[in-house]
């Protein structure tokens, strides 16, 4: 995980001392004093944070565990869709919960005493609920319904399976939220559309304007049109 300075670093401090604590899960109700919200630097963060998850994972419980098939819809995106706020927070929601879910399993059950691998998913926990946060700040949205909680199957082999398919697709889905969250360089496009478009409408206006007035002038002056 690459910190570089200023809002990266301390967004990493925050991480390491929330996962230092026993109450690592909670979900942020705020900033640290002084953190801006930087959506773009943020999600980076937190999809090399689950990248790093899932490999702590495979290491842990198989390189080889495929696809669990019936898939996860809370993190299925359309490359071409548009970026919405309460789809946004119902996804990250989503994930979120699953992450906690995953971090259970492997701490209660299947590798109670891989500390590495528990570490690596309270960050990323954290990460995505901070995201969530900023995201809300950003794009605004609410989810409308809290989303259903994941449902993990029951056997050891299909929970591992469950786990790898959900970290993987919530990367991708992370991966998908860098790639179209609105920046500056794009509001300025559409604001200078918007004005444009303004501008040239009120140069419309001001023609027939014109028009009407030159047209009024010469009806009164007698002359013939």
């Amino acid at each position: 995980m690459n910190c570089r300075a200023g809002f990266l670093k301390v967004v990493c401090v925050w991480l390491l001392t929330v996962t230092s604590s026993s109450d690592a899960e909670r979900t942020p109700k705020k900033y640290t004093a002084g953190v801006s919200c930087k959506p773009v630097e943020l999600t980076a963060l937190t999809k090399a944070l689950m990248e790093a998850s899932l490999k702590s994972f495979d290491e842990a419980n198989g390189k080889h565990l495929g696809t669990w098939s019936p898939g996860f819809p809370e993190l299925h995106v359309d490359e071409n869709s548009t970026i919405l706020g309460p789809t946004v927070q119902c996804s990250l929601l989503f994930m979120s919960q699953g992450l906690k879910d995953i971090l259970q399993d492997q701490r209660s059950n299947l590798n109670p005493t891989d500390v590495s691998l528990h570490k690596e998913l309270r960050k990323t926990i954290a990460s995505v609920d901070m995201l969530a946060v900023c995201m809300k700040e950003v794009i605004g949205g609410e989810c409308p319904s809290t989303p259903s909680p994941p449902n993990m199957p029951r056997h050891v082999f299909e929970r591992k399976q469950w786990s790898h398919t959900l970290l993987k697709r919530a990367r991708g889905y992370l991966d998908w939220v860098e790639n179209n969250i609105p920046t500056n360089e794009t509001k300025s496009k559409r604001k200078y559309v918007v004005n444009n478009a303004t501008v040239k409408g009120k140069d419309k206006i001001k023609s027939r304007l014109t028009q009407a007035t030159s047209r009024k002038y010469l009806e009164g002056s007698g002359y013939f049109l």
